[in-house]
């Protein structure tokens, strides 16, 4: 904002003749005089500055990303400190080369319903019939075979479940005695009327395999030919 103050002719006239001695002065002058006075005020920003709000919502999706990540950085954990799969040990003197296709089409992931143990060195599997009669006859039709094969396996009863393991301890591993009788065990499976596994069914026999492994520890060793015994 500006202001401008003029003095005009008549005025400096008036001046002269009350002090004599402003003519010298007034003579040096423009006979206007413009005072200027400059009132700067500062400028308003007409833009609002940008507020930062936090709503509810907001810290909601925050805290659902961040629990996400932790998720997936939890998965991704997992999956790296993951065991590698199970490999089939053998027994000496077996041929992998022979044994390997005949052993994945047993296993569940070959269209079989075996399962290769925890060490690799047996195969199991649960037997279920509708009664323990029937139960009772597979299990007899298996004992004979054993019999005739000089094999035997690792099994327990539980009513009209059972639960039969096959691996050759002496030596220690897989051997196609195993692979043999545990494909005998899925044709008399079939001849007795084996059911059909119900999904999502609880698993009324999960303790056998425990108490297999019980009657294993206490039988001794009962493979190793009586003249390798010391």
């Amino acid at each position: 904002m500006s202001l401008n103050l003029a003095r005009t002719t008549k005025s400096r006239n008036l001046v002269t003749k009350l002090y004599p001695n402003y003519r010298t002065l007034a003579e040096n002058n423009s006979l206007t005089r413009k005072f200027s006075i400059s009132i700067q005020t500062p400028k308003r920003s007409t833009t609002p500055e940008p507020a930062t709000i936090t709503t509810h919502n907001h810290r909601q999706q925050t805290q659902q990303q961040k629990q996400r990540s932790q998720s997936l950085h939890q998965q991704y954990r997992n999956m790296s400190s993951s065991p590698s799969e199970t490999k089939p040990q053998f027994s000496e003197g077996s041929d992998p080369a022979v044994l390997g296709p005949a052993l994945e089409k047993l296993l569940s992931t070959g269209g079989g319903r075996w399962t290769l143990t925890r060490e690799g060195v047996a195969i199991e599997r649960t037997f279920k019939f509708k009664t323990f009669a029937k139960t009772w006859d597979f299990m007899t039709a298996v004992s004979l075979q054993c019999k005739l094969k000089n094999h035997h396996p690792e099994w327990s009863n539980i009513f009209n479940t059972t639960f039969i393991r096959w691996t050759t301890h002496a030596p220690k591993g897989l051997s196609p005695m195993d692979m043999e009788l545990a494909t005998i065990c899925d044709s008399l499976a079939k001849d007795f009327g084996e059911t059909e596994p119900e999904a999502g069914a609880s698993c009324a026999s999960c303790a056998m395999p425990n108490l297999t492994d019980q009657a294993v520890a206490s039988s001794g060793d009962c493979c190793t030919p009586k003249h390798l015994k010391k």
